[in-house]
């Protein structure tokens, strides 16, 4: 359909132009519009770059190609944007919540950038996954679980409040730490609700292999009330240490979490690791109760 090859004019109008969502990635948009022109993705990027070998789509071909505005585009579109790379710092590409795509009546699968704290659709309360666990990216329907929800919010603002990386960082520690946790079966009070909710029923054991698509949504709620002591300077970069600092950090786990948290002194408690670790980042010459 269309000749290849070096190309010095810009490609011709496409006869279907679909918009883009925004923060889509242009690979994800690019594929869109060959669905819906009936071409094949290859041929399409290839039109567009104007070679036959894979080259950048430019921003130029694209507002040629749909026909839509230049400004239009560069804000929908965040790697065509003057100045950005591939990646955007602190943003994670997710899939876009299938019901936002079914009213758009659009391809089900379009990936977007969005901020990494965001695991939520809050429009139609479906769950995108955690930046944290990114094999896990099965959609949930939250709607009937306000304890997800809520978690979000208090995600948000940990971001607001600590920096978007320190949150990041956070949230990535306090993700292994009750993957661990839900895998071994421990403090399983909070997640049975959850794990009922979406899957009908609970395991014996209480159980929760790595891979399991709900590990990530069952322990939302605990992994960002951990983060946010993670992210604490108090616990991060403890001052000198005293005799009394693995107590306090016990009792603000338990108080913070809602969990009868009781893994302190154990070698093989991921949260007291990650205590001790700290601690002795921060004090290297020695220190102890």
């Amino acid at each position: 359909m269309f000749p290849f090859g070096s190309r010095p004019s810009l490609p011709p109008r496409l006869p279907r132009a679909v918009p883009p969502f925004p923060g889509e990635t242009t690979a994800s948009y690019v594929y869109r519009l060959a669905v819906a022109n009936e071409l094949h993705p290859a041929d399409l990027r290839a039109h567009l770059a104007g070679r036959r070998e894979h080259g950048p789509v430019a921003l130029d071909s694209l507002v040629a190609a749909t026909g839509r505005p230049r400004h239009a585009l560069a804000w929908a579109l965040p790697e065509l944007r003057p100045g950005s790379g591939p990646a955007l710092p602190g943003y994670v590409r997710r899939t876009v919540c299938w019901r936002c795509a079914a009213r758009r009546d659009s391809y089900p699968y379009a990936a977007v950038w969005q901020p990494a704290e965001t695991c939520l659709c809050l429009s139609h309360r479906i769950w995108l996954g955690s930046a944290a666990h990114p094999r896990l990216r099965r959609q949930y329907d939250v709607a009937a679980l306000p304890e997800i929800i809520q978690a979000q919010g208090r995600h948000s603002r940990l971001a607001r409040r600590r920096g978007r990386q320190a949150a990041i960082t956070a949230i990535a520690e306090a993700s292994r730490i009750t993957a661990l946790w839900a895998r071994h079966g421990f403090y399983r009070d909070r997640r049975v609700p959850l794990i009922r909710e979406l899957r009908g029923d609970v395991p014996i054991t209480g159980k929760l292999p790595s891979f399991d698509n709900v590990t990530a949504v069952v322990t939302y709620p605990e992994t960002v009330d951990l983060a946010r002591i993670l992210a604490t300077p108090r616990w991060r970069i403890p001052p000198a240490a005293t005799a009394g600092d693995l107590q306090q950090f016990e009792r603000e786990v338990r108080s913070r979490t809602g969990i009868e948290y009781a893994g302190a002194d154990s070698r093989y408690d991921p949260l007291f690791r990650w205590f001790q670790k700290h601690r002795e980042a921060s004090h290297p010459a020695g220190h102890g109760e």
